[in-house]
């Protein structure tokens, strides 16, 4: 059966005017949850489902959640709450994805307030049968500014592994554009196109690159991805817990950028692509994966001791996704 023709199946089901809902993770951030929420009722185009996912032992997080619908009556009937007993993000959001049942997900952090029009924005690319996935900007806060500049190019994705983000920058021109890669904070799917869910082999550190396996995937099954500069979410980082944390440095945190990214190149690459990808891997690498190339660069900036353990700990986790890949042996979704 080819691909066009299972895509097509998949969509069968759905109607003309398809149903959206929205998955928020969290942990431990309830002020932040509490913007988030209301920067979802101020939509131009409410979400049928707003599923918020929350750690069982946290408990002022449940508060907040119970306190928000209280003061927001009219959601009562559109807001849940999905309740997870062990870490990670991509068990929070397999269980929002568990949860839902809308033809659309968005998927949005608890620390980001979505603009009024992001829902609207995000839900009119899926017009088009051939979109599986839509996205947006999201406007990193930093103090008194936010990060910025202006590219050409966003969410790309070469065939030999390499990935482009600046999806919080200005976009020029600033209109949408068929991507590779959305980027998690930002991003939605046809949920059918997701099948059994986020990939848990990719469940270390703050579960890196997911955004990316998941993009991958629905490409591979002939669906398009949009990224619509003005379907934006205003994000203020806020302190994660846990082995999530923000020190991306942390040994932990270079090799699981390393593996992720390994893993999801690798897993959704034809074979002919695959010496391609692990060259790019280990003898170039990226930013927070480097290879030997990135590594010698950085010596301008860095002391050798810090270059060698950063180049050390990818080239761990690049290792341990061949091994994770081997073991699995299992057909790719």
């Amino acid at each position: 059966m080819s691909t066009e023709r299972s895509a097509a199946e998949k969509l069968s089901t759905e109607t003309s005017l398809p149903t959206v809902a929205v998955i928020v993770p969290t942990y431990r951030r309830p002020t932040a949850l509490v913007a988030c929420l209301n920067g979802l009722a101020a939509q131009t185009r409410p979400a049928d489902e707003v599923i918020v996912v929350v750690r069982e032992e946290d408990q002022d997080t449940r508060q907040a959640v119970a306190e928000w619908l209280a003061a927001h009556p009219g959601f009562a009937g559109r807001l849940r709450t999905a309740f997870i007993s062990h870490p990670g993000q991509i068990p929070a959001m397999n269980a929002g994805l568990a949860a839902a049942s809308s033809d659309i997900v968005c998927f949005t952090d608890d620390d980001c307030v979505p603009r009024p029009e992001w829902l609207e924005r995000l839900a009119s690319h899926y017009a088009g049968a051939e979109v599986g996935g839509a996205g947006g900007r999201d406007v990193i806060h930093r103090g008194d500014g936010v990060v910025d500049g202006q590219v050409r190019v966003v969410g790309r994705y070469s065939w030999y592994g390499r990935p482009v983000g600046n999806h919080h920058l200005s976009l020029v021109p600033a209109m949408p554009t068929e991507c590779d890669i959305l980027k998690g904070a930002n991003m939605s799917f046809r949920r059918v196109l997701l099948g059994e869910g986020f990939d848990e082999s990719l469940q270390l550190g703050a579960a890196q690159c997911n955004d990316m396996e998941a993009c991958l995937s629905v490409r591979r099954q002939g669906f398009r991805l949009i990224y619509d500069p003005l379907a934006i979410v205003d994000h203020y980082p806020a302190e994660r817990f846990g082995e999530a944390t923000r020190a991306y440095s942390a040994p932990h945190m270079l090799f699981a950028e390393g593996h992720n990214w390994a893993y999801a190149a690798i897993k959704h690459a034809r074979p002919w692509q695959i010496p391609a990808v692990l060259l790019y891997g280990f003898l170039v690498g990226h930013a927070r994966a480097y290879g030997l190339v990135r590594a010698l660069l950085a010596l301008r900036e860095q002391p050798p001791a810090e270059v060698a353990r950063r180049l050390w700990h990818s080239w761990r986790g690049k290792t341990a996704a061949v091994m994770t890949l081997l073991k699995r042996r299992g057909p790719r979704r």
